[in-house]
């Protein structure tokens, strides 16, 4: 059986399948300690938390212990630690990135805090059945605001009616969530460049059930509705619930978390996928010790490695390697959907 789509290759590890933990990454050959042995620059989305907007470069993440960055754009809602980090982020986002930043940040300003709706609650998880039933009862109004959106076009001949244009300004008055409308648009933006590496992601393992709660269902389908409403018409295309819900099913067990660089990841600023870091499973006492440089992740071996022996990293932050196993259980249970299995975990 080959390589997935997207899948990282390397002379120093192979990818292989196993019974328990579905894909894996093995070494190739005896690896020495601190090698490079993946340079992962494959970001496919992130959310960078709105509340550290003025504090973390939109564009290479760096952060100042706190203090705002010197060169802000307040029409995309982005701050960056320099006019060529500012220039980068252009450049990558595009003119169509730069419109759909715009419309986001407007509607943002727009409104008060009290209608920013994100709920992280400790919550039953919302079933298959659902899920489908919330984004199916979004197809009557999203089907409105696309054909009003249609009609919105230069010589278009679409015929906009009242019933349209209510249903766009319903959605627009619902409560927002500016986090969960940066997870779609990065997303989408990035599918829009990149529509050949679009299998990459869809090669990810799924999680069906991604949303943490029905609230946090109902928050992105709203954002659907809102993005729908606003977005750049060219956008559109790939403003889909099939789009949306996959980049939820993949990015949920996929995504690594956005901190701090100096003080051990003690401030978390948001998360990312980048698909080919998902192929190193979990180890509460890993051999691979990963670094966020910039928007790239470097992965060096923290031991000496033998041929054969599975590349495992940890998906815990500084402190929480430190917890027990019982801790460590809860957490990697709640945030990636397994139970450890490693060797420490093992020694009870």
């Amino acid at each position: 059986m080959g390589l997935p789509a997207g899948a990282p290759t390397s002379l120093f590890f192979e990818i292989r399948s196993t019974p328990h933990s579905g894909r894996a990454v093995f070494a190739a050959q005896d690896i020495p300690t601190n090698t490079l042995v993946w340079r992962c620059e494959d970001l496919t989305l992130d959310v960078l938390l709105r509340e550290y907007r003025r504090e973390v470069c939109g564009e290479c993440f760096d952060y100042d212990r706190g203090r705002g960055l010197r060169v802000r754009d307040h029409t995309v809602g982005f701050a960056f630690c320099d006019e060529e980090c500012q220039k980068k982020w252009q450049e990558r986002v595009g003119e169509i990135g730069i419109q759909a930043w715009t419309a986001v940040e407007k509607l943002v300003k727009g409104r008060g805090k009290e209608d920013m709706d994100m709920v992280d609650a400790d919550l039953p998880r919302p079933k298959a059945k659902e899920i489908e039933e919330a984004w199916k009862g979004t197809a009557a109004q999203a089907e409105l605001i696309r054909t009003a959106r249609a009609g919105e076009q230069e010589n278009s001949e679409v015929k906009i009616t009242k019933q349209h244009r209510k249903a766009k300004q319903r959605a627009i008055m619902q409560p927002i969530s500016p986090d969960a409308m940066s997870f779609y648009v990065t997303g989408i933006l990035w599918k829009h460049h990149n529509s050949t590496l679009w299998p990459h992601v869809l090669a990810l393992a799924a999680d069906k059930t991604p949303y943490h709660s029905t609230d946090d269902l109902h928050t992105f389908t709203r954002t659907y509705l809102h993005l729908l409403s606003i977005l750049p018409v060219q956008l559109l295309q790939d403003c889909t619930p099939e789009t949306l819900r996959l980049f939820s099913t993949r990015d949920s067990h996929n995504s690594f978390g956005i901190r701090s660089l100096e003080d051990d990841g003690s401030e978390f600023f948001g998360y990312g996928c980048w698909p080919t870091a998902s192929y190193f499973n979990h180890s509460c006492n890993p051999s691979i010790e990963k670094k966020r440089v910039g928007r790239v992740w470097e992965f060096r071996t923290g031991k000496d490695v033998e041929k054969g022996d599975e590349l495992c990293i940890t998906y815990l932050s500084g402190e929480e390697r430190t917890w027990s196993r019982g801790k460590r259980m809860e957490i990697l249970l709640k945030n990636w959907g397994f139970e450890c299995a490693c060797e420490r975990c093992e020694i009870v």
